[in-house]
């Protein structure tokens, strides 16, 4: 595997949640639930749209650690990523991207 790059994204940007989080899945098939590497907590995932310069949004679907999503949060809610990193890298000759939060709050 190559060197992983990962991008800090400005926290202060709010963000509308696009979808409810909800359990993300290493096997979706086998009911597999996807956990984070450096905790074991279940993973969940959200889409979020995150504001640009030019005006243009860009959707984020973003994987968070189980206890950093509270409870209640409903598509449309304005809201903040903390710790929010866009990771990729390579594997076995394939580019990969994911973004990461340590946890997502309403906004206030």
């Amino acid at each position: 595997m190559s060197d992983m790059l990962i991008l800090p994204i400005d926290p202060s940007r709010p963000l509308l949640l696009l979808s409810a989080p909800s359990p993300q899945f290493k096997d979706r098939a086998n009911g597999v639930v996807a956990t984070d590497r450096d905790t074991g907590a279940p993973l969940m995932e959200a889409s979020v749209t995150l504001p640009t310069e030019n005006g243009t949004p860009q959707v984020l679907r973003v994987s968070i650690p189980t206890p950093g999503v509270p409870d209640g949060l409903a598509m449309g809610a304005t809201v903040k990523a903390t710790g929010l990193t866009f990771l990729t890298g390579e594997k076995n000759g394939r580019t990969w991207q994911i973004f990461r939060a340590t946890a997502i709050t309403p906004a206030k």
